[in-house]
C-alpha cells in the first residue's frame, strides 16, 4: 500500500473516532496507535485504577468549587445545569435520550426534567413520529440560567487547572477522548445489560 493511500485511510478513522480534526490531533493520535496494545496484566488494571483515582479526585475538588459558587450565587442546585447543558448540546430529543447522555437512571431522570419542565427551562411537545413519545428542548429562560451556570463554571475550571498550561490540557484530552468516546457508546448501549454480556461485550472491541 502506498503511504499516502495508508494516512488517508489513517485519517479517515481518526475523524471517525474523535471530534477535533486538526493536523496536531492526527499526529498525536497516530504516534500513540503505534505504540504496542496493552496487555491485560495486573499492572495494566493497577495502572487504570490509578487513573481512574485521579481523574476521580479532580472531578471531586471541581464539584466542591462549583457547589460553593452556584451556593454563593443564589443558583438552583447544579443537576439541573448538566441537563440544561446536555440538552443545548443535544437539540430537540425524547426524554430518554437526554436521560441516556446523562447516565442517569430513569426515575431521577424524569424527576429532573419534570422539574425543569415546571420551572419553564424546558419545553415539551408531542413527537410527530410518534404520539407516545414527548420531544423536549431548552427554552430561552433555560439558555438564560444555562449562561449564567457558564459563568460560574468557567471561575471552577480557572481554579482547577490554574498550574497547567493549554498545551499539557489539550494533550491529556487528546489522549483520553477515544476511550471516552468508545466507552460512553458502549455503556449507553449496555446499561441495562447483564453484567457478564456487558464485560464480554467491551472485551471484545
Amino acid at each position: 500500500m502506498k503511504p499516502v493511500v495508508q494516512l488517508i485511510e489513517e485519517w479517515t478513522a481518526f475523524e471517525d473516532a474523535n471530534s477535533e480534526h486538526s493536523v496536531e490531533a492526527f499526529c498525536r493520535y497516530y504516534l500513540q496507535k503505534q505504540r504496542p496494545k496493552p496487555k491485560h496484566t495486573n499492572e495494566h488494571i493497577m495502572n487504570g485504577v490509578t487513573l481512574l483515582k485521579t481523574i476521580g479526585r479532580i472531578l471531586k475538588a471541581y464539584s466542591v468549587y462549583f457547589r460553593s459558587a452556584v451556593h454563593y450565587n443564589d443558583m438552583p442546585p447544579s443537576e439541573g445545569f448538566y441537563y440544561l447543558h446536555s440538552l443545548s448540546q443535544l437539540g430537540e430529543v425524547k426524554k430518554s435520550d437526554l436521560i441516556n447522555d446523562m447516565f442517569a437512571e430513569t426515575t431521577t431522570g424524569m424527576e429532573i426534567i419534570n422539574k425543569l419542565i415546571r420551572e419553564k427551562k424546558i419545553t415539551e411537545r408531542t413527537s410527530p413520529d410518534d404520539k407516545r413519545a414527548k420531544l423536549i428542548k431548552i427554552t430561552e429562560k433555560g439558555t438564560v440560567i444555562l449562561h449564567e451556570y457558564y459563568k460560574i463554571s468557567t471561575k471552577a475550571v480557572e481554579m482547577m487547572f490554574k498550574d497547567l498550561s493549554d498545551e499539557i490540557l489539550v494533550d491529556c484530552n487528546e489522549m483520553l477522548e477515544h476511550c471516552a468516546q468508545r466507552n460512553l457508546s458502549l455503556a449507553v448501549e449496555l446499561k441495562n445489560k447483564p453484567f457478564p454480556q456487558m464485560y464480554e461485550r467491551v472485551m471484545e472491541q
